[in-house]
């Protein structure tokens, strides 16, 4: 499952480098994060000094993302449907999913604030954030023993019928 991980990570993170939409990008930036946090999660004695760098790397790549690509490209979107062009809904929309990023994690800036008075003057309404689950919220780890614990169960469990076998 580890390996699986960081290998989802890596592939996420060659995505984002190729990805020419912003919301794109941004996405395949919060997936790589995510799996790198999940594989730190599971194996944090193989992550090492790598994975937190990595993280730090990814969180630097997704601020300058937001405030050099999705603020403008917000922009563009929210002046192309006031001028009330013909694919007004679908730009209205693709502002509203780049703002709920945008206020997720610049949520004190005040262009992203002004952006999303804009927006909802063009009576759009931004949906909310979604995150990705981790996957320590999805699986729990046993306790340390637990495996040996099953495993002397059973063999508690099978003996009786193995002793009443050979006796008869």
């Amino acid at each position: 499952m580890y390996r699986r991980t960081v290998q989802i990570a890596v592939a996420e993170l060659r995505r984002a480098a190729r990805a020419s939409d912003v919301l794109e990008k941004l996405r395949s930036l919060e997936v790589a994060e995510q799996k790198l946090e999940d594989a730190l999660w599971l194996r944090p004695e193989k992550a090492g000094e790598r994975f937190p760098d990595g993280l730090r790397e990814i969180r630097r790549s997704r601020e300058r993302t937001l405030t050099a690509d999705a603020l403008p490209a917000t922009e563009r979107l929210l002046e192309g449907a006031e001028k009330d062009a013909p694919e007004r809904a679908e730009m209205v929309r693709a502002a509203g999913d780049l703002l709920a990023l945008l206020d997720h994690y610049l949520p004190e800036d005040d262009r992203v604030g002004a952006l999303d008075a804009r927006f909802r003057q063009l009576g759009g309404e931004r949906p909310s954030y979604q995150r990705i689950t981790p996957l320590r919220e999805l699986y729990h780890r046993p306790a340390e023993g637990a495996g040996c614990m099953v495993l002397l169960g059973g063999v508690l469990v099978v003996a009786p019928f193995v002793v009443w076998l050979l006796v008869r």
